[in-house]
């Protein structure tokens, strides 16, 4: 367990750009050169520009959904892009003004944002308006959705779902007359329930099709079951939960808390001893925990940098990076940046240092002090940047035309059951012919039970 320091570049980057930058043009340096991009490895994949409504517009935000990657602005537009391409997909105007929308999340045919105290369901194709609804407080944690809820997490610690399934879910109970359970049905965007913590919830909620898990500043993490909506397991650290959980294999939550600690939480077996596991830090976390492949990446308040065994807790190195965040990760390296835009680049295998913050600005003269929106990107090898005045920048290692997911993308979805893990992997063998045979006589029988009337 060795603590590397980052030299006095670290130290320097932070200290000295300001003083450097201040004596030159803003826009010299605003896109990178190619040849100081390459001394770090790197080269413009592409680059566009944000739509401001007014000139006192900023970008505030931007977040990476499946294949596309969403900006928004302070007057209420999102704005959404082909996030390997670059194109603009589509630009929608909420109309609201507000300096830290909620980022958006996607099924196979909606987009879902969280602006203030409304929700609005998008069409996927066009950016149109297809529902909006109004939240009990601000929206503080972002939105999840999948092919019937979409979920919010709010400043007051409530989670609201709101129906997205056309015609509507079905409300019905086994007794109920058909007709009249139609009538029940909520339309799209109706509110349907919620469930409530005891403070603002400030990571992203996490949701399959059967399953929701989210995390408060109360200090615990909540799994919940869709179907019967009740909560299936809580689990307690003694500190305040504020930035994105991660998710390592099948089944893992990886949770960074106030109280020093990162938990590893099985969905299904919380208590489990084989599987969950708590790795001490040096200080309070507030940065997200970000897997790649069987490690995990993440920040402590203190300027630590941790490389940790996703499956078996244990440290493989950290290193003391000052106040920076991280931007990518790639098959081979580590990609952040200082608070003040200058970049800093980390071998994985063993956390030295391949390129200081100092190096990059001084050197290289890569400077990122005017983009302050910064994805940690999460899913893939990309860097995305934008600059308050709307330039949208997209970067990768040299040479890397396809990006490279940081989940294997053969693994079962996150969420998938055992019990569903255990059929795919031991499929039922197709029945021979002398059984098919054999049970056709008692077949039509067994069908004509099925199709008689049961009484209620």
């Amino acid at each position: 367990m060795k603590r590397r320091a980052l030299m006095a570049g670290m130290v320097g980057g932070v200290m000295t750009v300001g003083q450097l930058a201040s004596g030159q043009s803003p826009t010299s340096r605003l896109i990178p050169t190619r040849t100081g991009l390459a001394q770090l490895g790197l080269e413009r994949s592409w680059f566009n520009i944000v739509p401001l409504a007014s000139g006192a517009a900023r970008v505030s935000s931007m977040n990476l959904t499946g294949e596309y990657l969403f900006a928004q602005t302070t007057d209420g537009l999102v704005v959404c892009y082909n996030a390997e391409s670059g194109q603009r997909l589509w630009t929608s105007n909420l109309h609201l003004q507000t300096l830290v929308p909620a980022p958006v999340s996607v099924n196979d045919r909606m987009a879902v944002v969280a602006v203030g105290q409304k929700i609005f369901g998008l069409d996927l194709k066009t950016g149109t308006k297809i529902w909006d609804a109004k939240l009990e407080d601000l929206a503080s944690g972002g939105t999840s959705v999948n092919s019937r809820l979409a979920i919010a997490a709010l400043k007051n610690g409530k989670v609201q779902a709101f129906n997205v399934e056309d015609p509507g879910v079905d409300t019905c109970g086994e007794r109920h007359d058909p007709t009249v359970c139609r009538k029940l049905k909520p339309s799209v965007g109706s509110y349907l329930y919620s469930w409530q913590t005891e403070k603002a919830i400030t990571s992203k909620p996490l949701m399959n099709e059967k399953l929701m898990a989210f995390a408060s500043q109360d200090g615990k993490v909540y799994m919940a079951s869709l179907k019967d909506r009740k909560i299936i397991h809580r689990v307690m650290t003694k500190g305040p939960i504020r930035g994105n959980m991660g998710l390592y294999g099948v089944q893992q939550l990886l949770v960074g808390s106030d109280d020093h600690k990162i938990y590893s939480i099985d969905l299904f077996e919380p208590e489990n001893e084989a599987t969950n596991w708590v790795f001490p830090t040096s200080a309070p976390l507030d940065h997200a925990v970000v897997v790649a492949g069987d490690d995990a990446y993440t920040v402590t308040k203190d300027g630590i940098l941790y490389a940790i065994n996703a499956k078996q807790g244990t440290e493989k190195w950290q290193l003391q990076i000052g106040k920076a965040k991280l931007l990518a990760i790639t098959p081979t390296k580590i990609y952040g940046v200082t608070v003040d835009g200058a970049m800093a680049v980390v071998n994985r295998a063993d956390g030295t240092v391949a390129v200081t913050p100092e190096q990059s600005y001084h050197s290289f003269g890569v400077d990122l002090k005017n983009y302050s929106a910064r994805l940690a990107n999460d899913r893939n090898d990309r860097i995305y940047l934008a600059s308050d005045d709307g330039l949208l920048l997209c970067l990768r290692e040299l040479g890397q035309v396809n990006p490279t997911p940081l989940r294997d993308p053969k693994l079962p979805k996150f969420g998938t059951t055992p019990q569903e893990i255990y059929e795919m992997n031991e499929p039922q063998e197709a029945p021979k012919k002398a059984e098919i045979e054999a049970g056709s006589d008692t077949e039509a029988p067994a069908k004509a039970d099925e199709a008689a009337p049961k009484e209620n």
